[in-house]
């Protein structure tokens, strides 16, 4: 209880070392449940006090659920109240509407009043009371309902400040507030009272002096005396501004610190109000590094999502200056920092503990193993060893950009940055040699009205359609569907592809051209294979396309060693899910034509062609992690899904998933069960509807193929649309086919496959079964929606 006091009253000098006696305790009272629940509670607290940072909702949860065990039915109406407050918290960092939060806060406020007077319940009275009015002081919705409510923010927090029993720590929250509220968010033109404002400021930074808090109050500062620059025209308050946030940046030490990429990033605004250009101040980019950190520290998913968000705007944000600049080298590294940073922050921490045994933490390495699901502060204390690392998140540089092109034989590297409402699109373009470059690309607008706002409009009505099995799947959603896709095939030529592939184009000469795309947000959507020449020609008649996460993905993937192909794997056909789904009829006979034609030796679960479930399983995720964990040597390195796949865009249960028999498998799943080393996966195929699909509306293209690429797999292919059943089986025989029996890598067994598909004088191989041939007579193998859905990753 005295370490919970001076953690709150910010008196304590060490507290790794009170952790360690909170630790210490736990083992000598091992068993004794009340000495348990304090210590998780003492954990929390300290948690809390000395690291600034968002709140661990759930270890929060953990120590009340502690607390109520102890106490007894007097903890009753705290418990009551708690799952509320800590909903209301969890909604605040993750971006919720302020006003709505307040207002919840206020509501919690008030039924606090009723909590039994015991310390705890003081104290969980008097912190919602203080973030109640800290949130009343920066509410966004004040002014609508009163339009003198401006000259009252900073008084309201200044009450903080100003309580008889507020220790500094509060007072100094309650100034930040106070100086923020006055600022008007950027907005106030007084000079008097900006001046009020600083001053506040000032104060608060000498009360934070010794606390965790006191590089954001630095940085408040700055801010502060920034806006004073805006409206007097003064350079000496930026030149202030600028020395606070070398203080605070100095302070904040790494990337690892919390407040370590807003601090940079102010840095490197102000200092380019000073007249340093981007290549002269690498600030920008340094700040980027800083938000792959941030990532692994959240507490949980959403909070993790929440900043990968921030992160990828910053990173598009911080390129387009560099390109203003003219410096295409650090528009690339700036792109790739704001990529996958989710999916790489999952997949590094995965198993670190090579780089732990390295770094002399072989105890630490033990403890990470032994632990199933690793705790928040077991992850910390990895982190902050790896953290010594300083480069261990950052994006590969040019050379090594250049030298996994030339392994994977690829002509370019692209990034396709959609417009904005203050730059227009972009390709940032890394060549196999020579030197970087960029295109300005007007047309390439996301936009209502747009071909791709159509395009994407139409494929969420027919996705909709097929999850709810509905019997116009193939008529009405598919009509549109169509005319949709039809024309954004035009447009992707004209706003992209055209500029893009001239040059390849005009100075090919024997060989195909091979680039490899990175799209930005919503241009992942877009099937650039498909993108049409205004004669009628796909690129993919032209070059050779594949898709990247992001280059530090292509570099990871062609420096992993290839995987022998074995007649051996695993198939997973239609199985029966329980789930309201449309039957994949075609692909069941897809998948039992590639087991018994190219795969004798595979595992075949699922349904059979005439829908009897293979008597090998019936395509559980059991069997599907049973055959991950698997010896590769025996169970083969080949794994096709001929299944429905699907996404949950809730922010804070998001995920990707196959459905199978008896359940689904999600992304999150998968990576914990993938052991690389142990069963290395040379071929991922992915033929079900959205396993190719970002599930977060932002720069993170954490889909269920760029999971299996970033687990180790060395080649994925994966589908961007619910793919018409019939024509997919095709598309996929053929690509076995090249595969297989021609023996063609997979990136150029699947282009040919597709132009088999667009070829009007195609001829089925001696090898495919009558069924198929059957089937083959009645399709309609070019239509565009048969065979541009599939993409190809990795090798």
């Amino acid at each position: 209880m005295e370490l919970q006091k001076a953690a709150e009253s910010r008196e304590l000098v060490d507290p790794r070392t009170a952790l360690d006696e909170v630790d210490r305790l736990a083992v000598a009272f091992a068993g004794d449940r009340q000495v348990e629940a304090l210590v998780e509670a003492t954990r929390a607290v300290l948690k809390m006090t000395t690291a600034p940072g968002p709140v661990d909702v759930d270890g929060l949860r953990r120590m009340f659920e502690n607390l109520s065990q102890m106490a007894g039915e007097q903890a009753n109406p705290l418990m009551e109240l708690m799952p509320d407050y800590l909903d209301a918290v969890q909604s605040f960092q993750h971006g919720g509407d302020l006003p709505a939060t307040r207002a919840r806060f206020a509501e919690i406020l008030k039924r606090s009043e009723g909590l039994p007077n015991s310390a705890l319940g003081q104290q969980l009275t008097a912190h919602i009371a203080l973030v109640s009015e800290l949130m009343g002081s920066l509410d966004d919705s004040m002014p609508d309902r009163d339009e003198t409510a401006h000259d009252r923010r900073p008084e309201a927090a200044r009450k903080i400040a100003d309580r008889p029993s507020a220790t500094d720590a509060e007072r100094a929250m309650g100034l930040l507030a106070a100086g923020t509220a006055a600022l008007n968010r950027g907005e106030e033109q007084d000079v008097g009272r900006i001046n009020e404002g600083i001053a506040d400021l000032r104060e608060a930074v000498k009360l934070s002096s010794d606390q965790p808090e006191h590089v954001m109050h630095l940085a408040g500062l700055a801010l502060a005396l920034y806006h004073r620059s805006l409206v007097t025209g003064s350079l000496g308050d930026v030149d202030e501004a600028i020395a606070v946030l070398e203080e605070a940046r100095k302070l904040a030490r790494g990337p690892a610190d919390p407040q370590w990429s807003m601090v940079t990033e102010l840095l490197s605004q102000f200092r380019r109000r000073r007249g340093e250009s981007s290549s002269s101040s690498p600030a920008g980019l340094d700040a980027l590094r800083g938000h792959a950190w941030q990532v692994l520290l959240q507490p949980d998913p959403g909070s993790a999502r929440t900043t990968a968000r921030k992160a990828a705007q910053d990173a598009v944000d911080e390129a387009g200056r560099r390109l203003v600049d003219h410096e295409p080298e650090g528009a690339l590294r700036a792109l790739d920092a704001g990529r996958g940073l989710l999916l790489f922050a999952a997949t590094e921490l995965r198993d670190p503990c090579t780089r732990l045994t390295q770094a002399g933490e072989r105890g630490l390495a033990d403890r990470w193993r032994s632990e199933e699901q690793p705790s928040a502060w077991l992850r910390d204390d990895v982190i902050e060893v790896l953290s010594r690392e300083t480069d261990l998140l950052d994006p590969p540089t040019l050379e090594e950009i250049q030298e996994a092109l030339g392994r994977l034989g690829a002509d370019a590297l692209v990034y396709l940055v959609p417009a904005t409402a203050a730059m227009p699109g972009w390709a940032v373009i890394a060549p196999a040699e020579g030197t970087p470059r960029y295109l300005a690309l007007p047309n390439l607008v996301i936009d209502d009205g747009m071909e791709i706002e159509r395009y994407l409009a139409a494929a969420a009505g027919r996705d909709a359609a097929r999850l709810r099995n509905s019997r116009d799947f193939e008529t009405v959603e598919l009509t549109d569907f169509v005319e949709s896709l039809e024309a954004l095939c035009g447009w992707a030529w004209k706003a992209a592809i055209g500029p893009i592939v001239k040059p390849y184009l005009e100075h090919a000469s024997d060989r195909t051209p091979r680039l490899v795309l990175i799209p930005m947000g919503d241009l992942a959507r877009v099937p650039w294979q498909a993108a049409r020449r205004p004669d009628g020609t796909y690129l993919v008649e032209l070059a050779a396309v594949s898709q990247a996460a992001s280059a530090r993905m292509l570099c990871a993937s062609a420096a992993a060693g290839p995987v022998r192909q074995t007649a051996t794997g695993l198939i997973v056909a239609d199985p029966v899910t329980g789930k309201p789904t449309s039957d994949l009829l075609s692909a069941r006979l897809e998948a039992y034509a590639i087991h018994r034609t190219f795969y004798p030796g595979a595992t075949y679960v699922g349904r059979r062609p005439d829908g009897t479930v293979s008597g090998s399983g019936a395509g559980t995720p059991d069997e599907v992690r049973n055959w991950l964990r698997a010896d590769g040597s025996h169970a083969g390195t080949m794994l096709h899904f001929a299944t429905h796949g699907d996404m949950t865009t809730d922010p804070a249960r998001a995920s990707s998933r196959l459905l199978l028999a008896g359940g689904d498998l999600t992304a999150e799943e998968l990576i914990r069960t993938l052991d690389a080393d142990r069963h290395p996966i040379g071929l991922v195929v992915l033929a079900g509807c959205h396993t190719g699909q970002s599930i977060h509306g932002y720069d993170e293209a954490y889909s269920l193929g760029t999971l299996f690429l970033a687990s180790g797999a060395r080649t994925v292919l994966s589908t961007q649309w619910s793919i018409p059943d019939q024509d997919t089986s095709l598309l996929m025989y053929m690509f076995h086919h090249f595969l297989s029996t021609e023996r063609r890598p997979p990136g150029d067994a699947l282009r040919l496959a597709q132009l088999w598909m667009l070829d009007d004088a195609r001829k089925p191989p001696r090898d495919m079964p009558a069924p198929l041939r059957r089937m083959l007579a009645d399709a309609d193998p070019a239509r565009i929606t048969s065979w541009a859905g599939f993409v190809h990753w990795g090798q």
